[in-house]
């Protein structure tokens, strides 16, 4: 039987979903897709990364998330002022820790522990890509356990989006990937479906402009601000 733990990841939009690997010289391509993100409803999202830079659009949101050299920047416009946020920097802010432990659990339930993930014999086609389906038991970080239905791929572009995406759930949370991506990277799979959760809409083997993975201003200084504000 499969067993592995680890401690509860941020909550931070939908990195604790699917979302390091060691740095890989991965090729541009881009992969949509609609995820469960718990109170906030399902939410159609687009990735794109170029080289080891990744960037993740969701619909409906006048905002995007880049991974860049290993931080994580959102990219706001207000007023007509474009603000970047180096949000890789807050969790090691003092009190990070503390905010996110009293934040109410407004995203959904996340693998802390893969108890077995077995094939079941059958093939499925999603988005065009043929996939191996899985039976996966786990436990949520409620503690509570779950069979879900996955179907999963060896699809090249797929895995690298993966390992990008691996990378960018541990920039932001400075912790490590949750079991199941650990898993499935260590099985050179990625998952094309997990049950009603996650759904691979479109892949592609372009990022798009590359003016698309420049930052748009200059990064704030969060850390100088916590020192002005009196912080240690």
């Amino acid at each position: 039987m499969l067993r592995f733990s680890t401690h509860a990841a941020s909550s931070a939009l939908l990195a604790a979903i699917m979302g390091g690997a060691p740095l890989l010289a991965l090729a541009d391509g881009t992969v949509h897709y609609e995820a469960d993100a718990g109170q906030m409803g399902r939410m159609s999202i687009t990735d794109r990364w170029q080289g080891d830079a990744l960037r993740v659009d969701i619909e409906g949101m006048d905002a995007f998330m880049l991974l860049k050299d290993d931080s994580v920047y959102s990219i706001t416009a207000a007023g007509g002022q474009v603000m970047v946020i180096p949000i890789s920097d807050l969790a090691g802010m003092p009190g990070a820790a503390g905010a996110n432990a009293s934040a109410p659990k407004a995203g959904p339930a996340f693998p802390t522990e893969i108890d077995g993930m077995e094939p079941t014999g059958e093939t499925r086609s999603i988005a065009g890509i043929e996939g191996e389906v899985y039976a996966i038991q786990w436990v949520d970080n409620q503690g509570t356990a779950h069979t879900s239905t996955a179907v999963l791929t060896d699809d090249p572009r797929l895995l690298e989006h993966q390992a990008v995406k691996m990378r960018f759930s541990q920039a932001v949370a400075g912790e490590e990937p949750n079991p199941l991506m650990v898993e499935l990277d260590r099985r050179s799979l990625a998952p094309l479906t997990f049950g009603d959760r996650f759904t691979v809409v479109e892949v592609r083997s372009d990022a798009g402009p590359d003016g698309d993975f420049v930052l748009p201003a200059k990064p704030m200084d969060l850390k100088g601000m916590m020192h002005g504000f009196g912080a240690p």
